[in-house]
């Protein structure tokens, strides 16, 4: 489903953030992307949806390569949900997760607020999964908790049937209760409509609860390759213990972490 080929990105500073990813990830799987601050796990997640061009490498979706010319309309498969949830704090529940399908409407219509009577079922079916209420839908999306608000960024993701789902740290601004609650949500609708899934978190115990695979990236190397159950303390250590010790390359420190048989860079 989706493909990295040998991906590079280096910005005209000259960061290398990502540095030579080859990484497959197959149809329905949910992969948590983890790593510390500045790794370039976002980076990773912005070529999938074109907004960061690899300067090196290829990327595709699919069998399609994103491109200049293809990335329009690969953006209608890719649906992304937002650390801060990225909504529109004035306007209700019901629109916010409409605007999840303004690809599917006319410009009038859109402007006009008029959509179909089959999205309008729709938006109130993704509702009622990430358990919303009939209740919630003339509320302003500014008077939710933090919690609702990131229920409502999930309904209006699911809009548009996506192929492939970002997360791009979607709990980072809540707390641990939550945050729990909300991957479990996020981890039963992808499985419900077959997404999916690249997510990136900060925190190991929530990546082995949630994660079906889990890569580790630092200093934008692909450095862990694995399941849960090989994510283990002494791996998240040297993960971690890297960021602390920028300018220095932790491959080493990985490789001795890991067990023979997972793929480290």
């Amino acid at each position: 489903m989706l493909r990295f080929e040998n991906v590079q990105k280096r910005f005209p500073d000259g960061t290398e953030a990502i540095r030579n990813i080859t990484l497959h990830v197959p149809q329905g799987q949910f992969c948590v992307v983890l790593g510390p601050s500045g790794a370039g796990k976002s980076t990773l997640l912005r070529m999938l949806n074109g907004l960061s061009r690899p300067t090196q490498g290829s990327v595709y979706l699919g069998n399609e390569l994103i491109s200049d010319q293809s990335v329009q309309q690969l953006r209608k498969k890719v649906a992304t949900v937002h650390q801060q949830f990225n909504l529109t704090p004035r306007m209700s529940v019901a629109l916010n997760v409409l605007s999840g399908a303004l690809p599917q409407v006319s410009h009038w219509r859109a402007a006009l607020c008029l959509f179909p009577a089959e999205l309008r079922a729709k938006a109130c079916r993704l509702l009622d999964e990430v358990g919303l209420t009939p209740e919630h839908l003339n509320r302003r999306v500014s008077e939710l908790s933090g919690g609702q608000q990131q229920r409502v960024g999930i309904a209006r993701a699911f809009m548009m049937d996506p192929a492939v789902l970002l997360a791009d740290e979607p709990v980072a601004s809540l707390d641990p209760r939550i945050s729990r609650g909300i991957l479990e949500l996020l981890h039963r609708q992808s499985r419900n409509h077959n997404t999916t899934v690249l997510c990136s978190l900060h925190q190991p115990d929530l990546a082995r609860a949630f994660g079906d695979r889990i890569i580790a990236v630092n200093q934008g190397r692909l450095v862990f390759d694995g399941t849960p159950d090989q994510l283990t303390d002494t791996v998240c250590e040297a993960l971690y213990h890297g960021a602390l010790n920028r300018g220095h390359d932790t491959s080493a420190a990985l490789s001795a972490a890991c067990e023979p048989e997972l793929a480290v860079a």
